[in-house]
């Protein structure tokens, strides 16, 4: 794969505990592009594993930036660190599951029991984001790529990691 010399190697789908050692063996081998991923990962790991080598890695994180956190969202990290030692962008993604659900839930109680009327509730759902600031909202989406709302709609945190920490180079939103 090196030798076609690529622009961009996308790591596609990699786990936090495998992306350092790819970076690393790409770097190693004479990569010089950009790299990235989909998927949400760990800077302490990546500092671990590949150190300076994974400068420039982009990768899509979780679901906030402290730029956009509620105050709520900022108790969710705080708590989250106590009990678990740690925070990082992948605990982002956590966060919106149960909340979503709750509230899904409340705005039609009859899908407590009855599937057809929790899926009914999504196509039309909307409640305030708790999470972020401002007048954000949480929603399903799914309908562009999969033809109908089955994803909770979470801010999409483009990162780069750099020099040890993750920077955020854009959030969006996706349908």
């Amino acid at each position: 794969m090196i030798r076609t010399n690529p622009d961009l190697l996308v790591l596609s789908g990699v786990t936090p505990a495998n992306a350092p050692q790819l970076l690393r063996s790409a770097r190693e081998l004479g990569f010089q592009g950009i790299m990235s991923t989909e998927t949400a990962q760990d800077a302490q790991v990546l500092r671990e594993g590949a150190g300076d080598l994974a400068n420039g890695f982009i990768s899509v994180g979780g679901a906030s930036t402290p730029e956009i956190a509620s105050d709520m969202m900022n108790e969710f990290v705080a708590r989250y660190t106590e009990m678990f030692g740690e925070y990082n962008d992948e605990s982002n993604t956590k966060v919106y599951a149960l909340e979503y659900i709750l509230a899904t839930l409340a705005a039609n109680p009859a899908a407590i029991d009855d599937v057809e009327a929790f899926k009914q509730t999504i196509d039309s759902f909307e409640a305030p984001n708790p999470y972020m600031k401002g007048d954000a909202m949480m929603r399903y989406v799914g309908v562009s790529s999969f033809g109908q709302r089955r994803q909770i709609a979470v801010p999409l945190v483009v990162n780069v990691y750099q020099d040890g920490e993750f920077e955020t180079l854009f959030v969006a939103e996706v349908d």
